[in-house]
């Protein structure tokens, strides 16, 4: 080659590496200024939703869809029935069969297991209603988490009363309102689920259940409903 156009080339490169795409607009204030909407191809999806874009570490754009270390709803089910709380001094697996979002199919409806694509840090959040309880006595001792089917333990877990109905102005079918937040870690191979154990006194009707929804004259809701959220 021409030493001439050797030189030339050297000499113009700073200009190309530092220089500044402009789509749009012919004054780019950035490496690369978009002057309207972008469309990333690799990033759609199947599921007819929208979805949150993450950045990798390495900068790669990401959603939950395509890449399972992105954050996000990973799953959010419900119970489908009510869940009867007549064993004392027993755990109870909580199955929710009843699915809204389960977005890498980590979920078994049947089995009631939650096994992560991939290890990472988690938002276990629980809202349920525990009711039923008749009884004006005696009140109701529960613990409620997420159970390590592998390792055999809790990672999570929450202990509470479910007060007696020792007001007579209250009915005995009224339902109690729970929530649980808490952040860990999962890890892949693992297997998880959702557990309850009550202990009753001994002689007490046990009649509590865990609710599957909340209903009135005014209306009904569903009231039992667990999520699960990658955060990292």
């Amino acid at each position: 080659m021409n030493p001439k156009k050797i030189l030339f080339l050297l000499l113009a490169c700073p200009l190309f590496v530092f220089s500044q795409v402009g789509i749009g607009t012919t004054n780019p204030t950035k490496e690369l200024d978009v002057n309207g909407n972008v469309r990333i191809r690799g990033l759609s999806n199947t599921s007819g939703t929208t979805t949150p874009v993450s950045v990798t570490e390495d900068g790669t754009l990401v959603t939950g869809f395509n890449n399972v270390t992105a954050p996000g709803i990973k799953f959010v089910g419900f119970l489908s029935n009510d869940l009867s709380l007549n064993l004392d001094y027993n755990f109870k697996d909580i199955i929710l069969s009843n699915e809204l979002i389960d977005v890498l199919n980590e979920y078994n409806t049947t089995t009631g297991r939650y096994s992560p694509s991939i290890d990472g840090y988690y938002k276990i959040s629980m809202d349920f209603d525990i009711g039923d309880y008749s009884n004006n006595s005696k009140d109701v001792d529960i613990l409620i988490g997420l159970w390590d089917f592998t390792s055999n333990h809790w990672v999570l877990r929450r202990t509470f009363k479910h007060r007696d109905n020792n007001n007579t102005g209250m009915g005995s079918g009224r339902n109690e309102s729970y929530g649980i937040t808490n952040y860990l870690q999962l890890m892949q191979g693992h297997s998880y689920g959702f557990r309850i154990f009550t202990d009753y006194d001994n002689n007490v009707t046990r009649d509590a259940k865990l609710k599957s929804s909340n209903s009135g004259s005014t209306g009904s809701s569903l009231s039992t409903n667990f999520s699960i959220e990658k955060v990292l």
